[in-house]
């Protein structure tokens, strides 16, 4: 089987034939194993004002949210987007809801998902501690062979959406390892490949977008795009590096 083209597409959409078609996410982590907003505080889900799961983002203060820049553009309405803290299970009625009182997103981002970030500015605090985002000087953090965790919720293969907060350990690599969701192009001061552990095919999943990959609980990057249709052919995950969030936009 041919290798497909370098794939950009953001992980809220799907293909259908030839034709991009939006679908509501549900994020997650293909493979991995369950984890719980007890042991990850920071991790918050984002939800449409219907109910439905969008994407997955950080606390880094109280009422701060990172996520991707994809996030907010391919929304119908950023403002009427809701985060949710504290609640493992998405069915349960656990946590805390808050609104979304503003948004930034990084003015340098673009439909190839370059610059892929933004900040969501929520109208009450959280109560959960929030993750701190890795900025210059922690260049340590992303050395390749680093083990990361990537956080998300819901989908976790070809069968539709789950519910549960699940984690995955990668390991950070050049981004030529990431292809066809990275090219020879793509600067390692902007993005992040993640590759699963020898023998295991654990991945982000279509919907993941805006979910933390942290390095000893500091946040290193944000999903970006990777294995949007939850299989083992390309088990590859890109974040953009949270080093290339500008500061302005964490303020």
């Amino acid at each position: 089987m041919h290798k497909p083209k370098r794939l950009h597409m953001s992980l809220l959409f799907v293909a259908a034939g030839l034709v991009a078609v939006a679908a509501p996410p549900a994020a997650a982590v293909h493979g991995g194993a369950d984890t719980t907003t007890a042991a990850h505080p920071f991790v918050v889900a984002l939800e449409t004002a219907g109910g439905e799961q969008w994407c997955t983002g950080a606390l880094i203060a109280p009422t701060k949210v990172l996520t991707a820049g994809h996030c907010v553009a391919e929304a119908d309405d950023p403002a009427t987007l809701r985060v949710i803290a504290g609640r493992t299970d998405l069915t349960t009625s656990a946590g805390q809801v808050r609104q979304v009182k503003s948004f930034k997103l990084d003015p340098r981002y673009t439909s190839g998902l370059d610059h892929d970030s933004a900040v969501l500015t929520l109208d009450r605090p959280l109560p959960q501690h929030p993750a701190r985002v890795a900025r210059q000087g922690d260049e340590g953090l992303y050395r390749p062979g680093t083990t990361a965790t990537v956080y998300g919720y819901g989908r976790t293969g070809a069968d539709g959406p789950g519910t549960h907060l699940k984690q995955a350990a990668l390991t950070l690599s050049p981004l030529a390892g990431c292809d066809p969701y990275t090219g020879p192009g793509d600067s390692p001061r902007l993005k992040v490949c993640g590759l699963p552990k020898p023998g295991r095919a654990d991945s982000i999943c279509k919907g993941d977008s805006g979910g933390p990959l942290a390095v000893n609980g500091v946040v290193i990057g944000i999903v970006s795009t990777g294995n949007k249709y939850c299989d083992t052919q390309y088990p590859v995950s890109v974040f953009t590096r949270a080093t290339d969030v500008p500061a302005d936009l964490l303020r």
